[in-house]
């Protein structure tokens, strides 16, 4: 699923190509990835101009005529500009035409991503219960909101888009490994220094996978991803990486640089 890096990789992809220019056709590729009615969004969106993008979390929100268009990529997903039309991404959900006769296409593999106009930016983050941004938060409002979940697991606190928007199950595990924390220890047994370094991990981290993603570069050596896997060692300690189950999601850790 496309995290905090991915997602705000698709958001500069946008801004160059997209601000600015007239809509003049918008084709709805699978109706069932609106959330809006098929007619009220095409209505809408048609001859008007994308004005600015922001990003929260997992979300990005696109600002046309007081109101914004919000997309959420699910399980997988991407967003692609292209300048002729025989050569439409495949996947392709809703694609945007603009005046210059360029196209911006919205990508899911999956269904469970999805697209929709929405009037009003705060009450949609307070209705949906979208978390702070993870590369926006600073020291005390992480640590308030990790005193808040002080019962849960790490990596639960972690992936809680309503306390914390944009770490999934990839980067908690980074983020995790990074600060050698087992994936299920409590918050609560966490000392002030170790909930510092996670937040510290957490704008380091998120801010290096950004970077190797708009560079088209691998992760940085020293990252857990790439050994992500019970079938890899430790790129620290060379020990079997290991594998567990939490709240559904397999988590991947070492088990003697991360130890209970």
């Amino acid at each position: 699923m496309p995290e905090l890096p991915e997602v705000e990789s698709f958001r500069r992809k946008i801004d160059p190509q997209a601000l600015g220019s007239p809509i003049i056709d918008v084709v709805i590729k699978e109706e069932n990835f609106l959330e809006t009615p098929k007619d009220e969004f095409k209505k809408s969106l048609l001859n008007k101009e994308f004005e600015s993008t922001r990003r929260r979390g997992k979300n990005i929100f696109i600002k046309f005529n007081m109101k914004y268009l919000l997309l959420h990529f699910g399980m997988s997903g991407d967003v692609q500009f292209y300048k002729n039309k025989r050569k439409e991404p495949k996947y392709s959900k809703v694609i945007f035409k603009f005046k210059q006769n360029t196209f911006l296409s919205i990508i899911s593999i999956r269904k469970f991503g999805k697209v929709q106009l929405i009037e009003d930016y705060e009450k949609f983050i307070k209705k949906m219960k979208i978390g702070p941004d993870a590369l926006e938060i600073t020291l005390d409002e992480f640590k308030t909101i990790m005193e808040q979940k002080k019962r849960s697991f790490a990596k639960t606190a972690l992936m809680d888009q309503s306390a914390l928007s944009g770490i999934g199950n990839l980067y908690s595990d980074e983020v995790l490994f990074q600060s050698r924390i087992f994936p299920k220890t409590k918050i609560s047994a966490l000392n002030e220094g170790q909930i510092e370094e996670l937040h510290i991990n957490i704008k380091d981290i998120l801010t290096r996978a950004l970077t190797s993603i708009l560079t088209h570069d691998d992760y940085p050596n020293d990252f857990f991803i790439p050994y992500r896997s019970i079938d890899k060692k430790c790129p620290v300690c060379k020990s079997k990486i290991q594998r567990l189950k939490i709240s559904s999601r397999h988590s991947f850790y070492c088990s003697t640089c991360q130890s209970k």
